[in-house]
């Protein structure tokens, strides 16, 4: 079934309310080129969106897999891949899975 342009914009207009950023991870260097740890290193993205934290048997019942994370997050579109780093609150979570689906999509994170 093919859902219509204006239902997707009607569900984002009334669900998707937390604003959401999407950050590339990868190996920090300092001025001189010395490794000083993993992080953020790239914002790719930026969305509203929706966020719940969940639990792993409840993710497991719901996606039919085991996935180790915590949150849910659900948007229109993005860019997102898993391992990049998912940003909201303040708060980085490493996203485990995109589920894309007609209406939307589900990112699967832990943090």
């Amino acid at each position: 079934m093919k859902i219509p342009e204006i239902f997707k914009q009607v569900i984002a207009d009334t669900f998707y309310d937390k604003d959401i950023e999407i950050w590339k991870s990868g190996t920090i260097k300092d001025d001189e080129g010395s490794i000083v740890g993993d992080g953020k290193l790239e914002k790719i993205d930026s969305f509203k969106g929706n966020f719940q934290f969940s639990t792993r048997e409840y993710i497991q019942q719901e996606y039919g897999k085991e996935i180790e994370a915590n949150a849910i997050v659900t948007c229109d579109k993005t860019v997102a891949e898993i391992g990049n780093i998912l940003v909201y609150n303040n708060e980085d979570y490493t996203i485990k899975s995109l589920i894309i689906g007609d209406s939307h999509t589900t990112i699967l994170v832990k943090g």
